[in-house]
């Protein structure tokens, strides 16, 4: 690994990250990526309603294949 990337993982090491458009394709790709890759506290999602409901959305995106 490069010091770049080191002090980016120790950066986010026991911290709360907070996402906003969680559901979408790029957020998923994100939410994935920090879940697989640092060692995070906390992660929080804002999802808002639209044509579904936060929590019909919250549930698709737990059974999207990114989430195995």
């Amino acid at each position: 690994m490069l010091d770049n990337e080191m002090s980016l993982y120790s950066f986010y090491e026991d911290k709360n990250i907070l996402i906003t458009g969680g559901t979408g394709f790029v957020g998923k790709v994100l939410l994935e990526k920090i879940l697989r890759s640092l060692d995070s506290n906390k992660i929080y999602l804002i999802i808002r309603d639209s044509k579904q409901t936060a929590e019909e959305k919250y549930e698709k995106l737990l059974a999207s294949k990114a989430f195995p």
